[in-house]
């Protein structure tokens, strides 16, 4: 179609139907259909590829009018009103000599003849193209109804979970408190026939309740029920609390905990449960991965971005580039010998960079094999609900 564009100039000087021998051998191989008629439709010169789209003998096409074979438009306006060199495109529907239909693309120039205005159309059979685009559309409309199903069984998942929250908490602090009196009794009584057991009960019961806990956590936010709470809170003060609470997780695989702050830190406006919990997780899985290493928590604060800059590492085993591709996938573990080793549900990182993203905040690794892992954790100094 580019060729009409540039030929109507050029046919508008000649004053006559005589087209240049390079556009007329274009006109005659082309595989669509020429036209070309006057203000008021009647055919005055075509090529053999209009004759085989609409069915016709040339003897025949050459009696016809425009109206003979188009159903959707009556285009005698845009012909009277069309200028000079003007060029359109139209969609419509032509009608074969046998009186069946196709769908028809038409790019329609004008150009002057002996002083009298005539139209130039080039026309293609749009058939294929109007099947696939209802093929398309089709398919689209399957592809978002099988998305907003699964959508809803992953909400209807999401919110079972997250209501779950008091049914298996209870049972399980019960157990972990019942446990806990008993120790105490048997240690105050001098028994330790059952301590061991009871400890295996305590310990087990902890356990359980924090994978519990991420899942739920874990749930919530895809639920959307977790909200930000903000507040503004002392940054050195949470960081001392995180450090002491770490602190006995560090010593039980004999790592060394590092806290060390980076110049003065103002005052955070954030969610401090959520800052904390981003950096404990991280912590907890710093000494998870780590034996008789060092495991740190270094922060600064940064004025220029008025932003946090909180890092993590960890001299321990470290990840590989394929591992570190999907750290902070759901439920994901580096692989089934270390979660049996190690184990968790390999959803604390995906919480920590959930968290972040809810505080405009984001979450960066890089690690080495068997040289340790840095977690980088960004957060503005001032966090904003989402509207």
């Amino acid at each position: 179609m580019a060729e009409l564009d540039r030929s109507l100039h050029t046919l508008s000087e000649q004053g006559a139907l005589i087209l240049d021998p390079g556009f007329d051998n274009i006109i005659a191989h082309a595989v669509d259909g020429f036209v070309i008629h006057d203000t008021r439709g009647k055919i005055l010169d075509f090529n053999q590829a209009a004759c085989d789209m609409l069915g016709y003998s040339p003897e025949e096409f050459r009696t016809l009018s425009v109206a003979d074979f188009e159903r959707d438009l009556d285009p005698g306006a845009f012909w009277e009103n069309m200028s000079v060199d003007e060029v359109f495109t139209v969609e419509g529907t032509h009608q074969r000599k046998d009186g069946s239909t196709y769908p028809v693309e038409t790019r329609v120039g004008a150009f002057m003849n002996d002083g009298k205005k005539v139209c130039l159309a080039l026309c293609r059979d749009i058939t294929q193209r109007k099947e696939d685009e209802r093929a398309l559309k089709t398919l689209n409309a399957e592809l978002k109804e099988a998305s907003e199903r699964a959508r809803q069984a992953n909400r209807a998942k999401s919110h079972f979970l997250a209501n779950m929250n008091h049914e298996l908490r209870t049972p399980l602090n019960a157990v972990i408190g019942y446990s806990e009196f008993l120790l105490e009794q048997m240690k105050d009584h001098g028994e330790s026939r059952y301590i061991d057991d009871l400890e295996r009960i305590h310990t087990s019961g902890r356990h359980l309740l924090a994978l519990i806990t991420h899942v739920l956590d874990l749930s919530k936010i895809e639920a959307g029920k977790i909200e930000i709470s903000l507040s503004e809170f002392d940054v050195g003060a949470m960081l001392s609390d995180i450090a002491t609470t770490a602190k006995p997780l560090a010593d039980k695989e004999g790592n060394t905990l590092v806290n060390a702050v980076e110049g003065a830190l103002p005052p955070m406006r954030s969610d401090q449960t959520k800052v904390r919990q981003i950096l404990l997780n991280l912590l907890s899985n710093a000494s998870k991965f780590t034996q008789n290493g060092e495991i740190g928590l270094r922060s600064r604060y940064d004025a220029a971005s008025d932003a946090f800059y909180f890092e993590v590492y960890d001299n321990g085993m470290g990840m590989s580039e394929a591992e570190m591709a999907h750290v902070f996938g759901a439920y994901n573990q580096a692989d089934a010998s270390i979660a049996q080793k190690f184990g968790g549900t390999g959803l604390g990182l995906a919480i920590s960079e959930r968290f972040c993203e809810m505080l405009q905040g984001r979450i960066e690794v890089s690690s080495k094999l068997g040289e340790g892992t840095r977690f980088h954790v960004i957060l503005p100094r001032q966090a904003e609900i989402p509207v």
